[in-house]
């Protein structure tokens, strides 16, 4: 058999894509192997939403061009988003590499790679294609979380964003395709899906007729075997009353939402067209706190974005302080190629980006360190994934509020089991906790555990 070689960088959405590439490749008798020396085709599967991702991409070509000299008959191709934005520039700045195409053309991969095989190159293709539900995955141990894609694009147009560029406009799967996918899933062992899109709340719309987010976790939340629900990620513009009831009622829906904010200045907001204020994301939370008292909450931040000033700096870590996050992811803000924002003035300096994204950090880390507090001395139930990573003899899993839980598990296999577990130290990225019962790895399912669901 041939070897493949799969680098992947950026969101959950390139995870799936990479696992239904390897998929499809294992068909033309393609095996995985994570030994980049050993691999008769290399793929790095790409992610654009920030130039520093696209220089680790670059940088990482700049060591494969060693393994292509040792050995012409290597294929290295470049995949995803970088691939659909920079298109022929790639080869022009690494003329070793033999094959690029974006996220459409996935399903094509096979035919992609023998063309570039076979010499026929080097290949392009970058074009707009179909959006095809592609189910195909690679030979592996059981799975107990997966990724299940449910809609791909968006058109929203933030002025700082390249994903309308790289993903194109906002396309659906029908609710059947994504049920019967989470079925042979579920077969195969898995206890938790997590639904992808860029404006996952946005589900459906397009359809004939049209759904939404709320029903379609209505409908996989009967898929037996399926343990947990997650989605991601939300927009506030598309989020209504309807899909923050279903995150209160559909009782396989963690209590968890990721909701990007991205500034707290409604000056800077407006220059993002991000199609909300300050206040009606606040709303918003009001709202999810109402609905869902024991929502964990996370969000995206961007500092420095051109124009931004210290005052609207402030307003952000206000924002911040006031909703109480469980997780903030804080970047800098990176000048994408064909954006409107990387031709606005004002760009801020890079010192200064620096400077309030540690800042914001700091305030972001002081939130969840008191929210994680909270949860001392309750018990959750916990979803066994796998072995600490810091500690041997423990397990580890995640609460359905997604915060990382060790534990001893006194030599018992609890993998894939359902836990209650007695949450007695807060960490700074994980908690310490212990089983609450001796005989607790006879709990399988999360309504079985009558405790706090946080």
């Amino acid at each position: 058999m041939s070897k493949l070689h799969l680098i992947t960088y950026g969101c959950q959405m390139n995870e799936y894509d990479s696992e239904r590439v390897a998929g499809l490749l294992k068909r033309e008798d393609y095996e995985l192997t994570d030994r980049p020396e050993e691999a008769d085709l290399i793929l790095l599967n790409t992610c654009s939403i920030r130039e520093k991702a696209e220089d680790k991409v670059f940088s990482q070509l700049g060591v494969l061009r060693h393994l292509k000299r040792r050995r012409p008959a290597l294929v290295i191709g470049v995949m995803g988003c970088m691939a659909q934005l920079q298109k022929g520039r790639i080869q022009e700045r690494a003329p070793y590499v033999d094959l690029v195409f974006g996220s459409p053309a996935i399903a094509r991969v096979a035919e992609l790679v023998e063309r570039a095989r076979r010499g026929r190159g080097p290949v392009l293709e970058t074009g707009e294609g179909a959006l095809v539900k592609i189910t195909a995955r690679p030979d592996g141990g059981q799975r107990l979380k997966a990724f299940v894609t449910v809609m791909e694009g968006c058109e929203k147009f933030c002025t700082f964003c390249v994903v309308p560029t790289t993903r194109g406009r906002e396309r659906s799967h029908p609710p059947e395709t994504i049920v019967e996918e989470i079925r042979g899933l579920a077969a195969a062992g898995c206890r938790e899906v997590t639904l992808l899109g860029q404006t996952v709340n946005a589900y459906g719309r397009d359809l004939s007729p049209p759904t939404d987010l709320a029903a379609l976790l209505e409908r996989v939340n009967d898929v037996d075997g399926i343990e947990r629900i997650r989605f991601t990620t939300s927009n506030p513009y598309n989020l209504t009353p309807r899909l923050i009831r279903a995150i209160r009622d559909v009782p396989k829906v963690c209590e968890y939402l990721h909701l990007p904010l991205q500034s707290g200045s409604d000056r800077v907001l407006a220059r993002m067209n991000r199609g909300y204020t300050r206040a009606r994301y606040l709303e918003l939370i009001a709202e999810l706190r109402e609905t869902v008292p024991e929502l964990a909450l996370s969000t995206d931040l961007i500092v420095g974005f051109p124009g931004e000033t210290e005052e609207d700096f402030g307003r952000t870590v206000e924002v911040v302080e006031q909703v109480g996050y469980d997780n903030v992811f804080a970047f800098r803000y990176s000048r994408r190629p064909g954006t409107p924002a990387a031709e606005m003035p004002d760009q801020v300096p890079d010192e200064i980006k620096a400077d309030r994204n540690h800042r914001v950090l700091e305030a972001a880390v002081r939130v969840a360190a008191e929210r994680s507090r909270q949860l001392e001395g309750r018990t959750l139930p916990v979803l066994v994934d796998g072995l600490s990573r810091k500690s041997a003899g423990e397990v580890a899993g995640r609460t359905r509020c997604n915060r990382v839980v060790n534990f001893d598990a006194g030599g018992r296999d609890l993998l894939g089991r359902v836990v209650p577990v007695r949450i007695v130290r807060a960490l700074p990225h994980s908690l310490r906790g212990e089983p609450v019962d001796p005989s607790a790895d006879r709990v399988s399912t999360d309504e079985a555990v009558p405790v706090f669901q946080a």
